[in-house]
């Protein structure tokens, strides 16, 4: 776990992390299903809120970023 402080933590619902990603609601599954071919084993893992899930924020952007990263060679 991360070191941050949690002054400015935010949790993003999943239709905020599908328009963010440009995905749908299957393909967001699909990268958490370890049975998916489009299985993601470094995309965020998403948090349990009482009767629902969401997603660490800086957790998506730094997703985000080592795509882009990765992009550069």
């Amino acid at each position: 776990m991360s070191n941050r402080p949690a002054a400015g933590l935010r949790i993003l619902r999943r239709a905020e992390v599908q328009q963010r990603l440009g995905i749908a609601r299957s393909t967001l599954y699909a990268y958490l299903d370890r049975r998916s071919a489009q299985f993601k084993p470094d995309f965020p893992r998403p948090i349990r809120l009482g009767a629902t899930t969401g997603f660490v924020e800086h957790e998506i952007n730094e997703y985000v970023l080592g795509l882009m990263q990765a992009r550069r060679g």
